[in-house]
Parts: C-alpha cells; structure tokens; sequence
C-alpha cells in the first residue's frame, strides 16, 4: 500500500481542478502525471484574508502552502524577511529543516493550495519526478545564497587541507568516510551504492577544474587538498578536505557558475551526475537528505542578519 494512503482518505471532490491549478504553476512544471497525482489528492484550498495568520511562530510546520493568489509575509523577531507570491511556496524549508514555522500572514486576500506535511514528504521518497524537481529548485535557492559559489564567503570557515595518501582508498575507507558525511545515517545499501559510484581523481597545483558555462556533468568530495572558486565578479571562495563541489550548478542551472581552480595537490572523489541520478532513484532517502540539508541552509541564511 501506498505510504500516501496512511496519511488519511484522501478528498476527490475538485481533484481534477487541483491537477490543472498544480500544471500551471512553476514549481511543479518537472512533474510527472504520477506526481502530481500524488500531491493533488492530497491538497486543499486554502483562502486567507487580509492579515489572517496562516503559520504561527513557533509551531511545527505542518503543511506546504502554494500561493495561487495574494501574498504570505514572513516575518522572523518582527522583521519581514520574505514574502510569497503567487506561484511560491512557504512551509517546505521548516518542513525539511526540521525546525519551527516562522510567522506567516497573509497579505491581501490570499488563496493557497495546500499540502500536509505527511503527505508531502511521503510523496518525496515516492515520486521521482517531485523529489528530482524538488532538489532543483532548493539547489538553485542555495547557490543564489552563496553568490553562485560553493560556500558563502562571509561566513567564516576553517580550512582542512587532510592527508595525502598514496594509495587509492578502499571501499571500506570509503564507506568510513561516508559514515561522517551528511549520509551517515542512511541504510548501508545506499551507502555501498554511493561508495561504488566514487571514482578517485588527483590533480596537480594550479590545474583548472574548469571554467564558468562548462556544462555540469560531475561533482567532486575534497578528500585532500585546497581548491580556490571564483565566481564571475571576482569573489572568491577556498574550501579544503571534506567538502563537495560541483553539486549545487548540476541541480541548478545545469552550466558551471564559477571557475575552479587547485591551489594544492588535490585528491578527490568524482560522481558522475548520470550516474548519482541513477542513485536517488534507486534510494530516494539520499535525495531527501540533500534536501534537508539545502533546508538548513537556506533557514540559516533568512535568518542571518
């Protein structure tokens, strides 16, 4: 039985008209039928009037509110920093991050589509489509964020340049090294599969990884080294051991948005994007810890002075 299908009996009455309103916005153009099904069946009308309290602060999140028409502020400690407009979406960031709902009010009359928080998560790890389109939008978000690089460059960081070893790492190394990512707590499967993805690369000082609108075919997990990235302006970003490039311009905009360059001898391991897209399908709860992990993210940075 569908996960879906424990969530509660679904309502049909205007199922066909959800479908259709759910076609015509943005963030669910990548959808499958299948997809949208799923989240349709699901979803209610919403109608808010002027100033009406649509999220409370501090409570769980416990739906996805797609605006169809009007506006929802969100305010944090009395400041407004952001507001929903027809075709956004507010509750999937609290959602995902795990953490509590920010004050959400209408502005002017507002309609919405809504989406219980079950129901929306459930529907991640089942459709394919959601999940993949879902990981593009947040991915876009984040590196608007950083200022199209791999990490913000105002916030502070220690950087680890590891050890050099000599010889390719095992799977075993590999699969340790997981354990101490964001992936740590995944099923072993999904472990092995990504560790059997992983192609060891090394690369001299002062070697060009590549250059901005090179087409996005792979990421790379630092395990040794320093790597310098520069965005089109100039700014510019180092990161070192642990971190992955090249995740954030694959979901987005499908194009390298900076340059890379090593400023050390460098070993990395590469994923080929086919090839990670061929993974998320196979163990969707991969995909979903890149989401709550793009979550967290983009909450910090709202909520960064």
């Amino acid at each position: 039985m569908s996960q879906l299908m424990l969530v509660g009996e679904p309502t049909r009455t205007g199922l066909r008209d959800r479908v259709l309103l759910m076609r015509a916005q943005p963030m669910f153009e990548g959808l499958d039928d299948d997809g949208l099904l799923l989240l349709a069946e699901h979803g209610r009308s919403g109608s808010y009037r002027d100033g009406e309290v649509i999220a409370a602060a501090g409570e769980p999140a416990r739906s996805v509110y797609v605006v169809t028409e009007g506006e929802i502020v969100v305010s944090l400690a009395g400041d407004e920093v952001n507001v929903r407009r027809a075709g956004d979406a507010y509750g999937g960031l609290p959602l995902l991050a795990r953490v509590a709902s920010t004050l959400a009010v209408a502005r002017g009359e507002t309609r919405t589509l809504e989406l219980p928080a079950p129901a929306f998560e459930s529907a991640l790890t089942e459709n394919y489509s959601l999940l993949r389109n879902t990981l593009r939008m947040m991915g876009s978000a984040v590196l608007a964020s950083r200022g199209s690089l791999p990490a913000d460059p105002n916030v502070p960081r220690v950087i680890e340049e590891g050890t050099y070893h000599a010889e390719p790492r095992s799977m075993v190394e590999r699969l340790l090294e997981l354990r101490q990512s964001l992936f740590g707590h995944i099923n072993l499967e999904a472990l092995v599969d990504m560790a059997r993805q992983m192609v060891e690369v090394r690369y001299p000082a002062g070697h060009l990884l590549w250059s901005v609108g090179d087409v996005s075919t792979h990421s790379l997990h630092i395990e040794a080294g320093k790597v310098r990235c520069i965005a089109p302006d100039g700014t510019s970003v180092a990161i070192g051991r642990g971190f992955t490039i090249g995740v954030l311009d694959v979901w987005g905009a499908r194009v390298r948005v900076y340059e890379t360059r090593t400023e050390t001898p460098v070993i990395a391991s590469r994923i080929d994007f086919e090839r990670f897209l061929a993974l998320l399908e196979a163990h969707p709860e991969v995909g979903l810890e890149l989401l709550r992990g793009f979550a967290r993210e983009l909450v910090t940075a709202h909520q960064r002075p």
